[in-house]
């Protein structure tokens, strides 16, 4: 209850700086070079932000480990919440008001967009959670972009290299690069696209 107290304390401070000072003294968060926190509550055993991230006003994180890469960025009002880790690589983008249930772990990889708003990350399931009988964290790989208002169910795993199309519906991984996925139930609606290059 007292570090609740202090991390609602620490979020209203009024500069970057005495934030960053206060994560690292009395959380002993790791927080690297030139990094940014806006006023948003960070509570977890565990933090590492690593040098050049951004984190924005009003994102609620809550959780048992928190990893940002280099060079990252989470916007704003973003929740993440649950009792598991999350982890963002490096030279990655988290933009507006998403959800990320942290029963289980989720991961995030290198250079990959969840863009627009309003995308949920679903981590539980009842009993499968409960006695851990199937691993339900979310798996994003590198070079993925996750388009506004997409829906990942529990234990889905996107390899590197696709797009995953705006309101969209992911009950199910997909384990092969340069895709379009999209639609809901989501599949791959083209191959051999490298957005990167075509956007």
């Amino acid at each position: 209850m007292k570090k609740v107290f202090l991390a609602k304390i620490v979020k209203y401070c009024p500069f970057n700086q005495l934030r960053i000072f206060l994560y690292k003294t009395i959380f002993k968060y790791e927080i690297g070079k030139n990094v940014k926190i806006g006023r948003s509550f960070i509570l977890c055993e565990s933090v590492q932000i690593n040098d050049n991230a951004v984190i924005g006003d009003d994102n609620f994180i809550f959780c048992k480990s928190f990893f940002v890469g280099d060079n990252s960025k989470i916007n704003s009002g973003n929740s993440l919440m649950g009792k598991a880790e999350f982890s963002l690589g490096m030279n990655s983008r988290i933009i507006n008001d998403h959800y990320f249930d942290l029963s289980n772990t989720i991961y995030i990889g290198n250079n990959s967009w969840i863009a627009g708003k309003a995308s949920q990350f679903w981590t539980h399931g009842s009993i499968h959670t409960k006695e851990r009988i199937k691993d339900l964290s979310i798996n994003i790989k590198d070079n993925v972009y996750v388009g506004s208002n997409v829906c990942f169910a529990p234990g889905v795993e996107i390899d590197s290299l696709n797009v995953i199309g705006l309101g969209s519906v992911v009950h199910s991984s997909f384990l092969s690069s340069e895709n379009i996925i999209a639609g809901n139930p989501a599949k791959i609606i083209k191959q051999g696209v490298d957005w990167r290059k075509s956007w």
